[in-house]
């Protein structure tokens, strides 16, 4: 009996080495999924996005790994799915991969070697991705099932992981509002249309809006568009010294200056200012804006003969004076220089009138109906 006991003891011991032997040879690792993404998708430049998927642990030619096949549901108001990456990948040299749209949502990302098991660190596959939004967002991207894989794979999955995909606006783009002068000499209580120009860079701008804010002297009489065409002027609210408006297109307005004719009346003495701010578009790749101001001072020289007051207005641009804002019917123009030396004559054609400057010029602009208007430049 004590011969049995030992013999059936030992044979308990055997089996046991046999199945913990067995075990081994059979176990299967754990390994997680990882899913991540290679820098945000740029909505001023090509908006492509990778996502890479990966395990937390290298592969081994024992971990018997021949297929593996991955399904990433993600939102299709967000991306749009491009293609499958392989190359630079742990799957880069398998006799088969591909990818397939199971809807609109999900997509099946898989490689396949026949006798070759994978092996390496690092990413398995990725997917090339586009993002559709026009503005600064984040979208998930999932594992939708669980993998695939052969059944003679040695390792299991273990935590399916998961990524944020972030869209952000990098542009060097600005957009500026500007008078075409800083300072303008007008006769007190006349009432003049003040050009201002709002240079839209190439990106997507549809609206912009813009703030008038005049000091003390000025009255702010109304603002419409030099040229009519899709646009549209929207006045938010106003009042004589603030205007808050916008302009809005049915189409992207890609580096195109829109001039807009600000009427406003100089009704006192003294320097009098207007500024004008333009709002920062939203999801438009503007990264600043930048706005302008314009001095208005009363012009003490200017006198008008045989006509009724009207409000010319000059400036000086270096050497140059600039003038518009004439009468109707002006058709020619004289001028002196400081000498009293006549300088020439020109037509009215178009505005504004462009004279060389010296101290100051006198002038004499004649109209169709045999007024004239006298001034002095300086």
């Amino acid at each position: 009996m004590e011969a049995l006991s030992r013999v059936l003891s030992w044979i308990g011991r055997a089996t046991f080495i046999v199945a913990l032997l067995w075990s081994s040879l059979h176990a299967q690792r754990i390994v997680d999924i990882q899913l991540a993404t290679l820098g945000p998708a740029n909505l001023c430049g090509d908006r492509q996005i990778v996502v890479t998927i990966g395990l937390s642990t290298p592969l081994y030619v024992s971990d018997s790994l021949l297929l593996f096949e991955f399904v990433v549901g993600y939102n299709p108001a967000k991306l749009q799915f491009i293609a499958p990456l392989f190359i630079g990948t742990v799957a880069d040299n398998a006799d088969y991969t591909g990818s397939g749209a199971i809807d609109s949502a999900t997509v099946r990302v898989y490689a396949f070697n026949v006798t070759r098991p994978f092996r390496g660190s690092g990413v398995l596959c990725g997917l090339l991705f586009r993002y559709r939004g026009d503005c600064p967002d984040t979208t998930g991207i999932r594992l939708v099932y669980e993998p695939e894989k052969n059944v003679e794979a040695k390792i299991s999955y273990g935590e399916l992981g998961a990524a944020i995909v972030s869209a952000i606006e990098q542009s060097n783009s600005s957009l500026t509002a500007q008078f075409p002068q800083d300072s303008l000499s007008v006769t007190l209580g006349s009432r003049i249309e003040l050009p201002l120009t709002i240079t839209i860079p190439s990106e997507r701008v549809r609206r912009c809006s813009f703030h008038l804010t005049a000091s003390e002297g000025i009255v702010i009489e109304k603002v419409t568009l030099a040229e009519y065409d899709s646009l549209t002027l929207y006045v938010e609210s106003s009042d004589s010294s603030s205007l808050q408006a916008w302009i809005e297109s049915p189409s992207v307005l890609r580096s195109r200056d829109v001039t807009i004719k600000c009427a406003i009346t100089l009704n006192r003495s003294g320097r009098a200012q207007l500024i004008v701010n333009p709002g920062h578009p939203q999801c438009a790749c503007v990264s600043a804006v930048a706005g302008d101001s314009v001095t208005i001072l009363v012009s003490k020289d200017l006198r008008v003969s045989e006509v009724e007051s009207h409000a010319l207005v000059w400036s000086r641009d270096g050497d140059m004076w600039k003038l518009w804002n004439f009468p109707d019917q002006a058709c020619e123009l004289d001028w002196w220089d400081s000498l009293g030396r006549h300088v020439a004559k020109m037509s009215i054609e178009s505005e504004p009138v462009i004279l060389r400057a010296d101290n100051w010029n006198p002038m004499l602009i004649r109209l169709r109906n045999g007024c004239v208007i006298r001034a002095i430049l300086r």
